[in-house]
């Protein structure tokens, strides 16, 4: 997907988000908040040169649905391109230093997701604090590398 399309999603679901009550609509405003943080890791990768930006959709790590020239599509090994959470599948080489602040605040984030959503633990205003603070620091990484085009 091309930085321009992750942007866009990313302020819709920013957009989204800040019209959630945190506590009340936990649920929904926490999957906003992941499914931005993924666009957000995307875009990032792509802007650094670590994953490509082409319009290809990944299925499993290293397949990827391609369109072709007639509107079909067809399946093919390639490299990384958007990947679907934060450290899966692997991004090879060396990560630069911004690259593994985002990739610390999005893990950050991830660590409520199957204790608040899938377990026992009820979110509480501390955890809110916490997934919110992880967001910033998300966002922050994310603006300094895409400077304008962050805000599309």
């Amino acid at each position: 997907m091309k930085i321009a399309s992750h942007a866009e999603k990313i302020r819709r679901l920013l957009a989204l988000r800040g019209r959630l009550d945190p506590l009340v609509d936990f649920e929904l405003w926490y999957w906003t908040s992941l499914t931005a943080g993924t666009n957000i890791w995307n875009a990032s990768l792509h802007a650094s040169g670590l994953t490509s930006e082409d319009r290809v959709f990944s299925t499993i790590p290293g397949v990827h649905v391609v369109p072709q020239a007639d509107g079909s599509w067809r399946r093919e090994l390639r490299g990384p391109g958007d990947v679907s959470h934060v450290g899966w599948p692997p991004i090879p080489g060396e990560m630069p230093r911004p690259i593994q602040h985002l990739e610390a605040a999005l893990h950050a984030l991830e660590e409520h997701r199957d204790p608040c959503l899938r377990g026992d633990r009820v979110p509480t205003q501390a955890i809110v604090d916490e997934c919110e603070q992880a967001m910033r620091q998300a966002l922050s990484v994310y603006q300094a590398l895409l400077g304008q085009e962050a805000l599309a």
